[in-house]
């Protein structure tokens, strides 16, 4: 059984999650065309610099960002963060979990921190977006309650979803 703790962002694990983060996304295109994978990675290079980049500036003051720490080695195993953006509305972003540990309940219990947070913060809407690329993401979040608002294309022609979920107070 892995050793598990659940704790708020600090900045000592910024390179781990930008790591983390960027190995996900590129493995979840490793067998789509290479224009995919130049348009993800022209995605993580924009993301760097609109959130990934700073976690702590861009999450910590008006929103949250969990980590999951494997405890024998202070190694980052997952992430997930919530942006407030306005009324009882929350923005989910960089949820990831380690090649190698998924499937243990780590994005679940992720997702389970935030949604207590959020709560507590008198928050009721949680909303995300993702793409058809991301499928095993797709299937995690509309297991998990959430819904698809609205679908579109971006530029290259990739389905992209907003999701959205109700929590219950």
């Amino acid at each position: 059984m892995m050793n598990i703790e659940y704790v708020k962002f600090q900045k000592k694990y910024q390179s781990q999650v930008e790591a983390m983060v960027f190995e996900g996304l590129k493995d979840t295109a490793k067998n789509d065309n290479e224009e995919v994978k130049n348009a993800i990675n022209r995605y993580l290079k924009r993301s760097l610099n609109e959130d990934l980049g700073d976690i702590f500036n861009n999450y910590m003051k008006n929103g949250i960002f969990f980590l999951a720490l494997q405890r024998s080695s202070d190694m980052v195993l997952g992430s997930l963060g919530a942006e407030y953006i306005d009324g009882k509305q929350f923005r989910l972003k960089r949820l990831s979990v380690k090649i190698g540990f998924r499937g243990n309940g780590i994005a679940k219990n992720l997702l389970n921190q935030i949604e207590t947070w959020v709560m507590k913060q008198n928050g009721t809407e949680l909303i995300l977006g993702t793409s058809e690329i991301q499928r095993n993401a797709f299937k995690f979040w509309t297991s998990h309650g959430f819904g698809v608002d609205k679908t579109e294309l971006s530029e290259n022609g990739i389905k992209l979803f907003s999701l959205r979920k109700n929590l219950k107070l």
